[in-house]
C-alpha cells in the first residue's frame, strides 16, 4: 500500500512542474506583446483612405490582432492672423498600435476642407509622413 502512495506523489509532483512550466511559457508569450506599440505602416491592412471627387475625406485606422489598441499621439498648431483670424491649421497624428485583447480597435480621422483656413494633416507612419493639406495629398 505504501508503495502506490508513493507513485501517487511523483505524479503530483510532475503536474505541479509541467502546470508551472506552461505558466511560465504564457507568461513569457505575455510580456512579449505587452513590451511595447508598434509603428503603423501607410499601407498596413487596417489603413484606410476614404475619397470624394480626388478629395481625401476620412482616414479609418483599424488595428489587426494581437496590436489592436490604436494609440494616435495628436499636436496641434494654429496660425493666427492679426485681426484673431485662424488661417491655418496644423495636426500631426503619430500612430503606434498596441497589444489588446479586444478583436478590433478603430481611430478615424474626418479631413476638413475650407476657402478661408489652410486644414494640414501630417499622418506619422513607420514607413513615411502622409502630408494632407484641404484635403489633397501633398508631394
Amino acid at each position: 500500500m505504501e508503495h502506490k502512495n508513493r507513485q501517487g506523489r511523483k505524479k503530483g509532483a510532475w503536474r505541479a512542474v509541467r502546470i508551472g512550466i506552461a505558466v511560465l511559457i504564457f507568461l513569457a508569450i505575455v510580456l512579449f506583446f505587452l513590451n511595447g506599440a508598434r509603428r503603423l505602416r501607410s499601407d498596413s491592412p487596417g489603413v484606410e483612405w476614404n475619397q470624394e471627387d480626388g478629395r481625401i475625406t476620412r482616414v479609418i485606422i483599424d488595428g489587426q490582432f494581437p496590436y489592436c489598441n490604436i494609440i494616435p499621439d495628436v499636436t496641434e498648431k494654429s496660425i493666427v492672423d492679426s485681426e484673431g483670424n485662424v488661417t491655418e491649421l496644423t495636426r500631426t497624428y503619430a500612430f503606434d498600435a498596441g497589444f489588446s485583447l479586444r478583436m478590433q480597435g478603430t481611430y478615424k480621422i474626418d479631413i476638413e476642407a475650407a476657402d478661408d483656413i489652410v486644414f494640414t494633416y501630417i499622418l506619422k507612419f513607420a514607413d513615411r509622413d502622409v502630408v494632407i493639406k484641404n484635403g489633397r495629398e501633398a508631394e
